[in-house]
Protein backbone atom coordinates (compact mmCIF):
# COMPACT_ATOMS: atom_id res chain seq x y z
CA UNK A 1 0.00 0.00 0.00
CA UNK A 2 1.41 3.38 -1.07
CA UNK A 3 1.67 5.85 1.79
CA UNK A 4 -0.35 9.03 1.24
CA UNK A 5 1.66 12.15 0.45
CA UNK A 6 2.25 14.44 3.42
CA UNK A 7 2.11 18.25 3.25
CA UNK A 8 3.74 20.75 5.59
CA UNK A 9 1.23 23.57 5.30
CA UNK A 10 2.21 27.15 6.17
CA UNK A 11 -0.03 29.09 8.52
CA UNK A 12 -2.18 31.47 6.41
CA UNK A 13 -2.80 34.10 9.09
CA UNK A 14 -1.35 37.59 9.11
CA UNK A 15 0.16 39.28 12.16
CA UNK A 16 -1.87 41.02 14.82
CA UNK A 17 -0.48 44.49 15.46
CA UNK A 18 0.87 45.40 18.90
CA UNK A 19 -1.67 47.29 20.99
CA UNK A 20 -1.01 50.14 23.39
CA UNK A 21 -2.95 49.45 26.58
CA UNK A 22 -5.32 52.21 27.64
CA UNK A 23 -6.13 52.36 31.38
CA UNK A 24 -9.74 53.12 32.13
CA UNK A 25 -10.60 56.52 33.57
CA UNK A 26 -11.14 56.51 37.37
CA UNK A 27 -14.73 55.91 38.50
CA UNK A 28 -16.84 58.12 40.76
CA UNK A 29 -17.94 57.13 44.26
CA UNK A 30 -20.96 59.40 43.97
CA UNK A 31 -22.73 60.54 40.80
CA UNK A 32 -24.36 63.57 42.41
CA UNK A 33 -23.31 66.87 40.81
CA UNK A 34 -22.08 64.94 37.75
CA UNK A 35 -23.20 65.31 34.14
CA UNK A 36 -23.69 61.91 32.54
CA UNK A 37 -24.07 61.86 28.76
CA UNK A 38 -26.20 59.14 27.21
CA UNK A 39 -24.69 58.59 23.76
CA UNK A 40 -26.90 56.93 21.18
CA UNK A 41 -24.64 55.46 18.50
CA UNK A 42 -27.44 55.16 15.96
CA UNK A 43 -30.90 56.70 15.71
CA UNK A 44 -33.68 54.13 16.22
CA UNK A 45 -31.29 51.69 17.87
CA UNK A 46 -34.11 50.24 19.96
CA UNK A 47 -32.62 51.58 23.20
CA UNK A 48 -34.93 54.59 23.57
CA UNK A 49 -37.06 53.02 26.31
CA UNK A 50 -34.01 51.71 28.18
CA UNK A 51 -32.45 55.17 28.07
CA UNK A 52 -35.58 56.60 29.69
CA UNK A 53 -35.61 53.88 32.37
CA UNK A 54 -31.88 54.30 33.06
CA UNK A 55 -32.21 58.07 33.37
CA UNK A 56 -35.05 57.66 35.87
CA UNK A 57 -33.09 55.09 37.87
CA UNK A 58 -29.94 57.24 38.12
CA UNK A 59 -31.94 60.37 39.00
CA UNK A 60 -33.66 58.47 41.78
CA UNK A 61 -30.35 57.16 43.11
CA UNK A 62 -28.51 60.47 42.63
CA UNK A 63 -31.01 63.38 42.63
CA UNK A 64 -28.35 65.94 41.73
CA UNK A 65 -27.19 64.06 38.64
CA UNK A 66 -27.74 65.74 35.28
CA UNK A 67 -28.51 63.48 32.32
CA UNK A 68 -27.84 64.71 28.78
CA UNK A 69 -28.64 62.84 25.60
CA UNK A 70 -26.59 63.12 22.45
CA UNK A 71 -26.45 61.34 19.12
CA UNK A 72 -22.98 60.19 18.17
CA UNK A 73 -23.48 61.36 14.59
CA UNK A 74 -23.68 64.93 15.81
CA UNK A 75 -20.07 64.62 17.01
CA UNK A 76 -18.66 62.93 13.90
CA UNK A 77 -16.23 65.02 11.92
CA UNK A 78 -16.70 68.07 14.13
CA UNK A 79 -13.70 68.52 16.41
CA UNK A 80 -15.14 71.57 18.14
CA UNK A 81 -18.39 69.77 19.08
CA UNK A 82 -16.44 66.78 20.35
CA UNK A 83 -14.10 68.88 22.49
CA UNK A 84 -17.10 70.71 23.99
CA UNK A 85 -18.73 67.36 24.73
CA UNK A 86 -15.58 66.15 26.57
CA UNK A 87 -15.41 69.39 28.56
CA UNK A 88 -19.06 69.38 29.58
CA UNK A 89 -19.46 65.66 30.41
CA UNK A 90 -18.25 63.91 33.54
CA UNK A 91 -19.16 60.37 32.43
CA UNK A 92 -20.93 58.55 29.62
CA UNK A 93 -23.22 55.63 28.94
CA UNK A 94 -22.92 54.52 25.31
CA UNK A 95 -25.97 52.76 23.84
CA UNK A 96 -24.98 50.81 20.73
CA UNK A 97 -27.32 49.18 18.16
CA UNK A 98 -28.25 45.74 16.83
CA UNK A 99 -25.36 45.93 14.35
CA UNK A 100 -21.87 44.43 14.44
CA UNK A 101 -20.05 47.38 12.92
CA UNK A 102 -21.81 49.89 15.20
CA UNK A 103 -21.03 47.79 18.29
CA UNK A 104 -17.35 47.48 17.33
CA UNK A 105 -17.24 51.20 16.52
CA UNK A 106 -18.74 52.02 19.92
CA UNK A 107 -16.07 49.96 21.71
CA UNK A 108 -13.31 51.70 19.78
CA UNK A 109 -14.80 55.16 20.21
CA UNK A 110 -15.38 54.71 23.94
CA UNK A 111 -11.86 53.31 24.43
CA UNK A 112 -9.83 55.81 22.45
CA UNK A 113 -11.32 59.31 22.64
CA UNK A 114 -13.42 58.90 25.80
CA UNK A 115 -11.63 56.75 28.39
CA UNK A 116 -8.30 57.98 27.07
CA UNK A 117 -9.48 61.56 27.67
CA UNK A 118 -10.47 60.79 31.26
CA UNK A 119 -14.19 60.16 30.78
CA UNK A 120 -15.38 57.08 32.70
CA UNK A 121 -18.25 55.14 31.25
CA UNK A 122 -19.91 51.96 30.15
CA UNK A 123 -21.33 50.56 26.89
CA UNK A 124 -24.73 48.92 26.62
CA UNK A 125 -24.86 46.28 23.86
CA UNK A 126 -27.24 43.59 22.66
CA UNK A 127 -26.41 40.14 23.99
CA UNK A 128 -26.08 38.37 20.64
CA UNK A 129 -23.16 40.70 19.88
CA UNK A 130 -21.24 39.93 23.08
CA UNK A 131 -18.51 38.11 21.13
CA UNK A 132 -18.19 41.12 18.85
CA UNK A 133 -17.71 43.36 21.89
CA UNK A 134 -15.13 41.06 23.51
CA UNK A 135 -13.19 40.80 20.25
CA UNK A 136 -13.25 44.58 19.78
CA UNK A 137 -12.01 45.13 23.34
CA UNK A 138 -8.99 42.93 22.63
CA UNK A 139 -8.18 45.09 19.60
CA UNK A 140 -8.59 48.46 21.28
CA UNK A 141 -6.46 47.92 24.39
CA UNK A 142 -8.89 49.24 27.00
CA UNK A 143 -10.72 46.75 29.24
CA UNK A 144 -13.93 48.59 28.53
CA UNK A 145 -16.93 47.89 30.74
CA UNK A 146 -20.08 46.78 28.95
CA UNK A 147 -23.52 45.43 29.80
CA UNK A 148 -25.40 42.95 27.61
CA UNK A 149 -29.16 43.16 27.26
CA UNK A 150 -31.50 40.80 25.34
CA UNK A 151 -32.47 41.67 21.80
CA UNK A 152 -35.18 42.80 21.91
CA UNK A 153 -35.49 43.55 25.61
CA UNK A 154 -39.22 44.35 25.62
CA UNK A 155 -41.13 42.23 28.11
CA UNK A 156 -38.05 41.67 30.27
CA UNK A 157 -38.77 40.58 33.83
CA UNK A 158 -38.51 43.38 36.39
CA UNK A 159 -35.72 41.66 38.34
CA UNK A 160 -33.67 41.29 35.11
CA UNK A 161 -34.16 44.97 34.33
CA UNK A 162 -33.13 45.87 37.89
CA UNK A 163 -29.94 43.86 37.40
CA UNK A 164 -29.11 45.73 34.21
CA UNK A 165 -29.66 49.11 35.85
CA UNK A 166 -27.41 48.12 38.75
CA UNK A 167 -24.71 47.01 36.30
CA UNK A 168 -24.84 50.36 34.52
CA UNK A 169 -24.51 52.16 37.84
CA UNK A 170 -21.60 49.95 38.92
CA UNK A 171 -19.92 50.53 35.58
CA UNK A 172 -19.71 54.20 36.55
CA UNK A 173 -18.97 53.78 40.27
CA UNK A 174 -17.19 50.48 40.96
CA UNK A 175 -13.42 51.02 41.56
CA UNK A 176 -11.07 49.84 38.83
CA UNK A 177 -9.38 46.45 39.13
CA UNK A 178 -5.78 45.65 38.23
CA UNK A 179 -6.46 44.67 34.62
CA UNK A 180 -8.40 47.85 34.00
CA UNK A 181 -5.43 49.96 35.12
CA UNK A 182 -2.73 48.28 33.02
CA UNK A 183 -0.50 50.29 30.67
CA UNK A 184 2.26 49.32 28.27
CA UNK A 185 2.21 47.35 25.04
CA UNK A 186 0.19 44.20 24.47
CA UNK A 187 1.90 41.95 21.91
CA UNK A 188 0.20 38.99 20.25
CA UNK A 189 2.08 35.80 19.56
CA UNK A 190 2.90 35.38 15.87
CA UNK A 191 1.34 32.39 14.13
CA UNK A 192 3.67 29.38 13.74
CA UNK A 193 5.45 28.94 10.42
CA UNK A 194 4.03 25.45 9.88
CA UNK A 195 0.51 24.95 11.21
CA UNK A 196 0.07 21.27 10.27
CA UNK A 197 1.87 18.37 8.63
CA UNK A 198 -0.41 15.72 7.23
CA UNK A 199 -2.17 14.15 4.30
CA UNK A 200 -4.32 16.17 1.96
CA UNK A 201 -7.50 15.23 3.84
CA UNK A 202 -5.85 16.00 7.18
CA UNK A 203 -4.77 19.44 5.94
CA UNK A 204 -8.25 20.11 4.55
CA UNK A 205 -9.94 19.10 7.79
CA UNK A 206 -7.55 21.16 9.90
CA UNK A 207 -7.89 24.31 7.81
CA UNK A 208 -11.67 23.99 7.72
CA UNK A 209 -11.87 23.29 11.46
CA UNK A 210 -9.69 26.31 12.24
CA UNK A 211 -11.88 28.60 10.14
CA UNK A 212 -9.09 29.30 7.64
CA UNK A 213 -11.25 28.61 4.57
CA UNK A 214 -14.46 29.73 2.89
CA UNK A 215 -15.82 26.21 3.36
CA UNK A 216 -14.45 24.95 0.04
CA UNK A 217 -11.34 22.75 -0.32
CA UNK A 218 -8.02 24.57 -0.57
CA UNK A 219 -4.60 23.87 -2.08
CA UNK A 220 -2.12 23.19 0.77
CA UNK A 221 0.27 26.16 0.98
CA UNK A 222 3.67 24.46 1.29
CA UNK A 223 7.08 26.12 1.27
CA UNK A 224 7.57 25.02 -2.34
CA UNK A 225 4.19 26.20 -3.63
CA UNK A 226 4.48 29.55 -1.87
CA UNK A 227 8.00 30.06 -3.20
CA UNK A 228 6.68 29.41 -6.69
CA UNK A 229 3.84 31.87 -6.12
CA UNK A 230 6.31 34.56 -5.06
CA UNK A 231 7.94 34.36 -8.49
CA UNK A 232 4.97 36.32 -9.77
CA UNK A 233 6.17 39.57 -8.19
CA UNK A 234 9.47 41.41 -7.86
CA UNK A 235 8.56 42.51 -4.33
CA UNK A 236 10.27 40.88 -1.36
CA UNK A 237 8.35 38.29 0.69
CA UNK A 238 8.65 40.33 3.89
CA UNK A 239 7.55 43.62 2.30
CA UNK A 240 4.51 45.02 4.09
CA UNK A 241 1.48 45.45 1.84
CA UNK A 242 -0.67 47.08 4.51
CA UNK A 243 -0.75 47.50 8.28
CA UNK A 244 -4.53 47.96 8.33
CA UNK A 245 -6.07 44.98 6.58
CA UNK A 246 -9.84 44.87 7.03
CA UNK A 247 -11.65 44.09 9.19
CA UNK A 248 -9.23 44.05 12.17
CA UNK A 249 -6.44 46.27 10.81
CA UNK A 250 -3.75 43.59 10.68
CA UNK A 251 -0.26 43.74 9.16
CA UNK A 252 0.04 41.83 5.89
CA UNK A 253 3.20 40.96 3.97
CA UNK A 254 3.71 39.87 0.38
CA UNK A 255 4.29 36.31 1.61
CA UNK A 256 1.00 36.37 3.56
CA UNK A 257 -0.77 37.16 0.29
CA UNK A 258 1.15 34.41 -1.52
CA UNK A 259 0.12 31.77 1.05
CA UNK A 260 -3.55 32.61 0.62
CA UNK A 261 -3.13 32.85 -3.16
CA UNK A 262 -1.94 29.24 -3.18
CA UNK A 263 -4.92 28.22 -1.08
CA UNK A 264 -7.31 29.91 -3.51
CA UNK A 265 -5.88 28.04 -6.50
CA UNK A 266 -3.95 30.91 -8.09
CA UNK A 267 -0.88 30.73 -10.25
CA UNK A 268 2.08 33.08 -9.88
CA UNK A 269 0.72 35.26 -12.73
CA UNK A 270 -2.12 36.34 -10.45
CA UNK A 271 0.11 37.75 -7.73
CA UNK A 272 0.16 41.41 -8.88
CA UNK A 273 -3.66 41.41 -9.00
CA UNK A 274 -3.98 39.84 -5.56
CA UNK A 275 -1.41 42.17 -4.00
CA UNK A 276 -3.29 45.17 -5.38
CA UNK A 277 -6.53 43.76 -3.95
CA UNK A 278 -4.89 43.37 -0.53
CA UNK A 279 -3.61 46.94 -0.76
CA UNK A 280 -7.15 48.21 -1.37
CA UNK A 281 -8.61 46.20 1.52
CA UNK A 282 -6.10 47.87 3.83
CA UNK A 283 -6.46 51.38 2.47
CA UNK A 284 -10.01 52.36 3.39
CA UNK A 285 -11.56 52.14 6.90
CA UNK A 286 -14.91 51.63 5.19
CA UNK A 287 -13.98 48.03 4.47
CA UNK A 288 -13.54 47.42 8.20
CA UNK A 289 -17.16 48.40 8.78
CA UNK A 290 -18.70 46.66 5.78
CA UNK A 291 -16.83 43.41 6.43
CA UNK A 292 -18.36 43.23 9.92
CA UNK A 293 -21.82 44.59 9.20
CA UNK A 294 -24.98 42.65 10.03
CA UNK A 295 -26.20 43.95 6.65
CA UNK A 296 -24.31 41.13 4.92
CA UNK A 297 -22.15 43.13 2.50
CA UNK A 298 -20.24 41.49 -0.31
CA UNK A 299 -17.68 42.90 -2.74
CA UNK A 300 -17.33 43.09 -6.51
CA UNK A 301 -13.92 43.21 -8.23
CA UNK A 302 -13.50 44.67 -11.72
CA UNK A 303 -10.22 44.21 -13.59
CA UNK A 304 -9.05 46.60 -16.30
CA UNK A 305 -6.07 46.84 -18.62
CA UNK A 306 -3.69 44.38 -20.30
CA UNK A 307 -3.62 42.00 -17.31
CA UNK A 308 -7.11 40.83 -18.34
CA UNK A 309 -5.74 39.16 -21.46
CA UNK A 310 -2.52 38.00 -19.81
CA UNK A 311 -4.59 35.99 -17.34
CA UNK A 312 -7.20 34.95 -19.95
CA UNK A 313 -9.93 36.48 -17.81
CA UNK A 314 -13.52 36.31 -18.99
CA UNK A 315 -15.18 39.60 -19.95
CA UNK A 316 -17.61 38.08 -22.43
CA UNK A 317 -20.09 35.19 -22.35
CA UNK A 318 -20.98 34.23 -18.76
CA UNK A 319 -18.33 36.55 -17.34
CA UNK A 320 -20.18 36.87 -14.02
CA UNK A 321 -20.65 33.11 -13.69
CA UNK A 322 -18.38 30.11 -13.04
CA UNK A 323 -16.10 28.51 -15.58
CA UNK A 324 -13.10 30.84 -15.81
CA UNK A 325 -10.21 30.10 -13.46
CA UNK A 326 -8.87 33.64 -13.14
CA UNK A 327 -12.28 35.19 -12.47
CA UNK A 328 -13.14 32.52 -9.90
CA UNK A 329 -9.80 32.50 -8.10
CA UNK A 330 -9.40 36.29 -7.90
CA UNK A 331 -12.90 36.55 -6.48
CA UNK A 332 -12.34 33.74 -3.99
CA UNK A 333 -8.96 35.07 -2.84
CA UNK A 334 -10.57 38.25 -1.54
CA UNK A 335 -12.70 36.25 0.91
CA UNK A 336 -9.65 34.29 2.12
CA UNK A 337 -7.83 37.61 2.62
CA UNK A 338 -10.63 38.91 4.84
CA UNK A 339 -10.60 35.67 6.85
CA UNK A 340 -6.90 35.02 7.29
CA UNK A 341 -5.25 38.38 6.69
CA UNK A 342 -7.97 40.53 8.24
CA UNK A 343 -9.18 38.34 11.11
CA UNK A 344 -12.78 37.80 10.00
CA UNK A 345 -14.60 35.10 12.00
CA UNK A 346 -18.23 33.98 11.70
CA UNK A 347 -20.10 34.56 14.95
CA UNK A 348 -17.42 36.92 16.29
CA UNK A 349 -16.99 39.85 13.93
CA UNK A 350 -18.65 38.42 10.83
CA UNK A 351 -22.30 38.70 11.81
CA UNK A 352 -24.22 39.14 8.57
CA UNK A 353 -27.78 38.22 9.42
CA UNK A 354 -28.25 36.29 6.17
CA UNK A 355 -24.86 36.36 4.49
CA UNK A 356 -24.31 36.88 0.79
CA UNK A 357 -23.67 34.49 -2.08
CA UNK A 358 -21.44 37.14 -3.66
CA UNK A 359 -19.03 36.59 -0.78
CA UNK A 360 -17.74 33.40 -2.39
CA UNK A 361 -16.50 34.96 -5.58
CA UNK A 362 -17.51 37.98 -7.64
CA UNK A 363 -14.75 39.15 -9.99
CA UNK A 364 -14.64 39.77 -13.73
CA UNK A 365 -12.86 41.77 -16.40
CA UNK A 366 -14.45 44.74 -18.12
CA UNK A 367 -15.04 44.17 -21.84
CA UNK A 368 -13.04 47.20 -22.94
CA UNK A 369 -12.62 46.02 -26.54
CA UNK A 370 -16.37 46.02 -27.15
CA UNK A 371 -17.28 49.11 -25.17
CA UNK A 372 -18.10 52.44 -26.85
CA UNK A 373 -16.93 54.31 -23.76
CA UNK A 374 -13.78 54.78 -21.72
CA UNK A 375 -13.06 52.01 -19.21
CA UNK A 376 -13.66 52.21 -15.48
CA UNK A 377 -9.89 52.55 -14.97
CA UNK A 378 -9.56 55.47 -17.39
CA UNK A 379 -12.56 57.10 -15.74
CA UNK A 380 -10.70 56.80 -12.40
CA UNK A 381 -7.65 58.60 -13.82
CA UNK A 382 -5.47 55.72 -15.03
CA UNK A 383 -4.04 55.30 -18.52
CA UNK A 384 -5.63 52.87 -20.96
CA UNK A 385 -2.51 50.67 -21.00
CA UNK A 386 -2.36 50.42 -17.18
CA UNK A 387 -3.74 47.40 -15.37
CA UNK A 388 -5.98 48.11 -12.40
CA UNK A 389 -8.38 46.49 -9.98
CA UNK A 390 -11.45 48.17 -8.49
CA UNK A 391 -13.31 46.81 -5.46
CA UNK A 392 -16.94 47.81 -4.90
CA UNK A 393 -18.95 47.37 -1.68
CA UNK A 394 -22.61 46.43 -1.31
CA UNK A 395 -24.26 43.54 -3.05
CA UNK A 396 -27.55 43.01 -1.22
CA UNK A 397 -29.85 43.43 -4.19
CA UNK A 398 -29.69 42.83 -7.89
CA UNK A 399 -31.94 44.01 -10.72
CA UNK A 400 -32.19 42.28 -14.09
CA UNK A 401 -32.26 40.94 -16.65
CA UNK A 402 -33.55 43.80 -18.80
CA UNK A 403 -33.33 42.28 -22.27
CA UNK A 404 -35.78 44.79 -23.73
CA UNK A 405 -33.10 47.43 -23.47
CA UNK A 406 -35.43 49.64 -21.46
CA UNK A 407 -33.20 51.48 -19.03
CA UNK A 408 -36.16 53.27 -17.47
CA UNK A 409 -37.62 49.94 -16.31
CA UNK A 410 -34.42 49.17 -14.44
CA UNK A 411 -34.32 52.60 -12.84
CA UNK A 412 -37.98 52.37 -11.82
CA UNK A 413 -37.20 49.12 -9.97
CA UNK A 414 -33.99 50.57 -8.50
CA UNK A 415 -36.00 53.45 -7.00
CA UNK A 416 -37.62 51.02 -4.57
CA UNK A 417 -34.32 49.71 -3.22
CA UNK A 418 -31.89 51.07 -0.65
CA UNK A 419 -31.31 54.69 -1.73
CA UNK A 420 -27.99 55.46 -0.11
CA UNK A 421 -25.79 52.69 -1.43
CA UNK A 422 -25.39 53.86 -4.98
CA UNK A 423 -26.01 51.83 -8.13
CA UNK A 424 -23.71 50.13 -10.59
CA UNK A 425 -25.24 49.19 -13.93
CA UNK A 426 -23.53 46.43 -15.88
CA UNK A 427 -24.31 46.94 -19.56
CA UNK A 428 -23.82 44.26 -22.17
CA UNK A 429 -21.72 45.55 -25.10
CA UNK A 430 -24.76 45.63 -27.40
CA UNK A 431 -26.79 47.65 -24.92
CA UNK A 432 -23.90 50.09 -24.39
CA UNK A 433 -23.51 50.53 -28.15
CA UNK A 434 -27.24 51.13 -28.58
CA UNK A 435 -27.06 53.91 -26.01
CA UNK A 436 -23.97 55.34 -27.70
CA UNK A 437 -25.83 55.38 -31.04
CA UNK A 438 -28.51 57.45 -29.32
CA UNK A 439 -25.80 60.00 -28.55
CA UNK A 440 -25.04 58.96 -25.00
CA UNK A 441 -21.56 59.30 -23.56
CA UNK A 442 -20.64 57.44 -20.40
CA UNK A 443 -21.03 60.66 -18.43
CA UNK A 444 -24.49 61.34 -19.86
CA UNK A 445 -25.63 57.78 -19.12
CA UNK A 446 -24.50 58.14 -15.50
CA UNK A 447 -26.28 61.48 -15.26
CA UNK A 448 -29.45 59.92 -16.68
CA UNK A 449 -29.30 57.02 -14.21
CA UNK A 450 -28.81 59.39 -11.28
CA UNK A 451 -31.58 61.75 -12.35
CA UNK A 452 -34.16 59.03 -13.06
CA UNK A 453 -33.60 56.78 -10.07
CA UNK A 454 -36.09 58.95 -8.25
CA UNK A 455 -39.04 59.16 -5.87
CA UNK A 456 -41.47 61.84 -4.70
CA UNK A 457 -39.67 63.70 -1.93
CA UNK A 458 -42.40 62.86 0.61
CA UNK A 459 -41.92 59.12 -0.01
CA UNK A 460 -38.15 59.49 0.10
CA UNK A 461 -38.42 61.16 3.51
CA UNK A 462 -40.26 58.09 4.84
CA UNK A 463 -37.26 55.89 4.12
CA UNK A 464 -35.31 54.70 7.17
CA UNK A 465 -32.01 56.00 5.80
CA UNK A 466 -33.27 59.48 4.97
CA UNK A 467 -33.05 60.70 8.58
CA UNK A 468 -29.86 58.71 9.23
CA UNK A 469 -27.73 59.67 6.24
CA UNK A 470 -29.47 61.86 3.70
CA UNK A 471 -30.62 64.66 6.00
CA UNK A 472 -27.23 64.96 7.80
CA UNK A 473 -25.56 65.28 4.38
CA UNK A 474 -28.03 67.93 3.24
CA UNK A 475 -27.71 70.00 6.40
CA UNK A 476 -23.93 69.49 6.37
CA UNK A 477 -21.74 69.76 3.27
CA UNK A 478 -24.46 68.68 0.83
CA UNK A 479 -22.00 66.78 -1.36
CA UNK A 480 -24.28 63.84 -2.18
CA UNK A 481 -27.80 65.30 -2.03
CA UNK A 482 -29.03 68.80 -2.89
CA UNK A 483 -29.89 71.31 -0.18
CA UNK A 484 -32.99 72.10 -2.29
CA UNK A 485 -34.59 69.01 -0.71
CA UNK A 486 -35.17 71.15 2.40
CA UNK A 487 -37.49 73.53 0.54
CA UNK A 488 -39.03 71.46 -2.28
CA UNK A 489 -42.66 70.28 -1.91
CA UNK A 490 -43.26 66.64 -1.00
CA UNK A 491 -44.68 65.84 -4.44
CA UNK A 492 -41.47 66.94 -6.19
CA UNK A 493 -39.74 63.95 -7.80
CA UNK A 494 -36.09 63.92 -6.71
CA UNK A 495 -33.02 61.71 -7.32
CA UNK A 496 -32.44 59.36 -4.40
CA UNK A 497 -28.91 58.14 -5.15
CA UNK A 498 -25.78 59.92 -3.97
CA UNK A 499 -24.65 61.99 -6.93
CA UNK A 500 -21.15 60.51 -6.92
CA UNK A 501 -22.20 56.86 -6.54
CA UNK A 502 -23.52 55.92 -9.96
CA UNK A 503 -21.18 53.60 -11.86
CA UNK A 504 -21.26 52.03 -15.31
CA UNK A 505 -19.28 48.96 -16.43
CA UNK A 506 -19.49 47.12 -19.76
CA UNK A 507 -19.30 43.32 -19.58
CA UNK A 508 -20.73 40.35 -21.44
CA UNK A 509 -21.13 38.74 -24.85
CA UNK A 510 -20.72 41.32 -27.65
CA UNK A 511 -23.02 39.26 -29.89
CA UNK A 512 -25.69 38.82 -27.25
CA UNK A 513 -28.90 40.67 -26.48
CA UNK A 514 -28.97 44.28 -25.23
CA UNK A 515 -29.36 43.31 -21.59
CA UNK A 516 -28.21 44.94 -18.38
CA UNK A 517 -28.06 44.32 -14.66
CA UNK A 518 -28.29 46.76 -11.79
CA UNK A 519 -26.31 46.01 -8.63
CA UNK A 520 -26.30 47.84 -5.35
CA UNK A 521 -22.53 48.10 -5.51
CA UNK A 522 -20.81 51.43 -4.93
CA UNK A 523 -17.81 53.32 -3.57
CA UNK A 524 -15.20 51.65 -5.82
CA UNK A 525 -11.61 51.82 -4.65
CA UNK A 526 -9.11 51.43 -7.51
CA UNK A 527 -5.41 50.49 -7.34
CA UNK A 528 -2.62 49.87 -9.83
CA UNK A 529 -1.78 46.25 -10.52
CA UNK A 530 1.39 47.16 -12.40
CA UNK A 531 3.09 48.51 -9.26
CA UNK A 532 3.00 44.98 -7.84
CA UNK A 533 4.59 43.23 -10.82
Amino acid sequence: MVEAQKYAALDPRATMNDIQRIPLAPRFRDLNDKTICFIEMLVDSGFEELMDITAGYLKQRYPKTEIKRINKQSLSGDRESFEKFVRDADAYVCFTAPATSVTADAIGWASQPLEKNGLPGVCVIYDYLSETARFAIQREGAMLRYISVPFPYSGMASDSMSGILEEIEQGLTKPLNTDECKTGVLSYEKPPRICIEGTLSEVQNYFCGMGFTDGLPIIPPTEESVEEMLQGTSHKPDEVVTTKMAPEKMTVTVENVAINAVMAGATSQYMPVLLAAAEILGSNPGFCATAKSTNSFSYMQVINGPIRNELAMNSGIYALGPGNRANAVIGRALRLFLINLGGSRIGVNLMGVQGNTGSYTFAFAENEENSPWESLAVEKGFKSDESTISIFSGGWSFLGNYMSGNLDKLLEAASDFDPISGLTVLFSPRQAKNLALQGHTKASVKEYIWKNTALPLGKFKEHYYYSHFVLPDITGDGLSWSKEYLTLPDDAVVPILPYDQVNVVVVGDPQGTPMMQGWHMSKPNTASIDKWR
